[in-house]
């Protein structure tokens, strides 16, 4: 039977701590720590129930560190993570959590620092990313701090009440993604001729081998469109990795569209793999119906891949709080595509 975390445990103040991987018995403490920062409202249920916490740990898809007193307190956690990509060896990091009573200690560098440092090569992996919060700029600077750069921006992502109890927004959070590669796998990059500048400006510093050429083309007749599409109905957020391109998207996007509406979703995200013909013609045609730049996603389908996002309203671009200059040449990208997809 799976028990759900509804509380957090008491946890005395001043207890010095371990940073360490995940051992069964900090499940419960895993689970209280979840809740006390975000009550009951973090989206994701399995880290409420320790024996899912324990299960997914287990199977690999995700590795959990913990800081841990001599009690067996878990006062923090950070973890990497399998999430959205369709290639299991792209890890996402983060779920940096520290109690109240613990945020003078470092914790949360010394977990950083961890997995960082150590298990990027313990557990087989290509390269990892991370979501950075845009309301504060904490985030973002740890992502920097662990070798990641900045190679999208994606708008609107999580309501405010998703964070902290004490995020202190009302509007909706957008996120940085940050990439950091681990491994790299030599390939061609088809580029849309539109955002041909902005691959190039992204793709800097990545350390990546790639070939990259002008996409040309259609979608292939006789190849059928294949989406694997989730739609997070507490986020408001619709998802669909695009892993084969054919002459019947339009179609097939239409439908998920169709969705989106029933689902009442605010934010529809389309990853697109920049290896599949006609990928070019495609970008256009998203273009014309409202959907703007994301950003450039290296290994994302063990090839690299494009974000493209759509928005109900017009996002909150001069509240976002970012860190680096390179961020907000990214914010420069995706807000400049915004307007011309919304003439």
């Amino acid at each position: 039977m799976n028990t759900k975390i509804d509380h957090e445990l008491p946890v005395d103040p001043g207890q010095s701590f371990v940073v360490d991987v995940f051992r069964p018995e900090d499940a419960v403490g895993v689970a209280s720590l979840f809740y006390s920062i975000y009550g009951a409202e973090y989206p994701f249920e399995t880290y409420y129930i320790p024996e899912r916490i324990i299960a997914e740990n287990a199977k690999g898809n995700i590795h959990t560190v913990v800081a841990r007193t001599a009690k067996g307190d878990v006062i923090g956690h950070g973890a990497v993570y399998r999430s959205s990509p369709p290639n299991p060896e792209l890890y996402e990091f983060g779920q940096y959590l520290v109690l109240k009573s613990y945020r003078t200690s470092f914790a949360a560098y010394k977990i950083s620092k961890f997995i960082t440092e150590g298990m990027v090569r313990r557990v087989p992996m290509c390269g990892f990313f991370s979501e950075a919060v845009t309301h504060h700029t904490i985030t973002q600077k740890a992502s920097l701090k662990a070798g990641a750069k900045e190679v999208a921006l994606e708008l609107d992502l999580m309501p405010a009440e998703s964070y902290e109890k004490d995020a202190g927004t009302t509007q909706r959070i957008s996120c940085v993604l940050h990439f950091r590669s681990v491994q790299d796998l030599p390939q061609q990059v088809q580029v849309p001729a539109v955002y041909a500048q902005a691959i190039e400006f992204l793709a800097a510093g990545l350390d990546l081998d790639r070939q990259y050429v002008a996409a040309a083309g259609e979608p292939p007749a006789g190849v059928r469109t294949h989406l694997e599409s989730r739609f997070f109905p507490h986020a408001g957020v619709g998802r669909a990795n695009v892993m084969t391109l054919g002459a019947d998207f339009e179609e097939v996007l239409g439908q998920l569209e169709d969705q989106a509406a029933r689902e009442k979703a605010v934010l529809l995200q389309l990853f697109i793999d920049l290896s599949q013909p006609g990928v070019g013609a495609v970008v256009d045609r998203l273009r014309a119906k409202g959907y703007c730049l994301g950003g450039y996603l290296p290994r994302w389908f063990g090839t690299d891949g494009l974000l493209m996002q759509k928005t109900n309203t017009r996002p909150a671009f001069d509240s976002l709080k970012l860190y680096s200059e390179r961020c907000r040449g990214l914010l420069q990208l995706v807000r400049q595509d915004w307007d011309l997809t919304h003439r």
